[in-house]
């Protein structure tokens, strides 16, 4: 008899990897499914490191697979071998910023990568050598242009098997009923009015999760400013009107500015208590 086939997905904590595992964990039955969490480098926010905790003891266990060194594959070697480092070596943000003499980008967002596809592909060849598994994520079309023409199955050459999106066609509000209506709760940081809790902040933050950050999580800004000094580069791409360079604290200010990033309004939106954007606070 064939071993059955073993349905793999990323938990990162959101509500679309979750719904997305729920999908899986219905279609396929919870003994054929396995979920991965890298904690994307120990650049993540504590709640949703108690999120990932919660769903892995109570709904459906997460295996943790955290970035290590040789993850990089034969990069940034020199650098490397002159800090001491080991292969078996923690991975953080921090480090491949600096291993990598820059944060990621847009467009060279190698965060991704590094930090989450090499380490899970690690596991996976550790783990379910010779066993058949296919890949399911939780993107959606509606999340960005970059994204609106997935399919719901394509080849990944990546980790060389088929690739699943299967709520590709579904909007953050389904994600949260579905999710809801199975009795599942869901990151707290959505109540707080974030529109991403993965990276905490994340290079590609809005301006209002970033003055949202700056609100709630100060801690999470002078994470981010100890990170700049470090690495000597900008965590941000250029976005404040006029600069061709913004550091974090640059981008705060301009975050907390309204009418086009001209001016603070007069009374300042107060930033505590419930203020989803998804209709929880109801």
């Amino acid at each position: 008899m064939s071993e059955p086939t073993i349905y793999v997905g990323g938990f990162s904590g959101g509500v679309d990897s979750q719904a997305a595992a729920l999908w899986m964990r219905r279609h396929y039955g919870d003994e054929n499914v396995v979920l991965l969490n890298s904690e994307a480098g120990r650049n993540e926010h504590p709640l949703t490191v108690e999120h990932v905790k919660w769903y892995s003891e109570n709904v459906h266990k997460v295996v943790a697979c955290n970035p290590q060194v040789m993850d990089m594959g034969n990069g940034a070697v020199g650098k490397r071998a002159k800090m001491g480092l080991q292969d078996s070596d923690d991975l953080t943000f921090d480090l491949l910023a600096t291993l990598k003499g820059r944060f990621p980008s847009r467009m060279a967002q190698f965060c991704t990568e590094h930090l989450k596809m090499a380490p899970q592909k690690r596991w996976l060849q550790e783990h379910l050598s010779g066993i058949y598994f296919e890949r399911f994520t939780g993107k959606r079309r509606d999340e960005s242009a970059a994204r609106a023409g997935i399919n719901f199955d394509e080849w990944d050459t990546y980790y060389d098997t088929t690739l699943h999106h299967p709520i590709a066609d579904w909007t953050k509000k389904m994600c949260f009923e579905y999710v809801h209506a199975a009795g599942e709760k869901t990151n707290p940081l959505y109540e707080m009015g974030f529109n991403r809790v993965g990276c905490a902040p994340c290079i590609n933050n809005s301006k209002d999760d970033i003055a949202n950050w700056a609100a709630r999580a100060p801690e999470m800004i002078d994470k981010v400013r100890q990170w700049e000094e470090k690495v000597g580069r900008t965590f941000f791409p250029p976005c404040v009107p006029g600069m061709e360079l913004n550091f974090v604290d640059d981008v705060v200010r301009w975050a907390q500015t309204d009418r086009g990033g001209r001016q603070f309004p007069m009374y300042p939106e107060k930033r505590e208590g419930c203020s989803s954007k998804y209709g929880l606070c109801e």
